[in-house]
């Protein structure tokens, strides 16, 4: 899935979104942090994809949550590493944009991406 280089950040405070920020600019990846009025927006409109149609979904993101976008392969790997050296930590939720869930709400995908999270660690 083609698109910008951005990171979009769901519940983030001010202090880490800058810490973010900092870490990825280097490598040339944007960084939106999205407000709670946007949450109900299709993941992929917010990261700058057009044609994107709302398959809706609302609610709210209990923590933190990103979505990377743009990036797949080493260049994701790349990504990873600059915000593990950032103090991002594996206990945040992260998810990759794809085709599947750009027309999702950030509610949505962070609730998919939950329960996957849940289940692998039930074993």
């Amino acid at each position: 899935m083609t698109g910008k280089r951005i990171v979009l950040l769901y519940g983030f405070t001010s202090v880490r979104v800058k810490l973010i920020k900092a870490a990825l600019s280097a490598l040339g990846c944007g960084v939106r942090d999205v407000e709670k009025r946007e949450y109900s927006l299709p993941v992929g409109g917010l990261a700058g994809l057009s044609g994107i149609k709302s398959e809706g979904g609302s609610g709210d993101i209990d923590g933190e949550f990103m979505v990377i976008c743009g990036y797949s392969g080493a260049g994701l790997d790349v990504v990873l590493d600059a915000l593990k050296m950032s103090g991002v930590g594996r206990e945040t939720l992260k998810a990759v944009l794809t085709e599947t869930n750009a027309s999702w709400s950030g509610p949505k995908l962070y609730n998919e991406v939950r329960a996957e999270h849940e289940a692998m660690n039930r074993g």
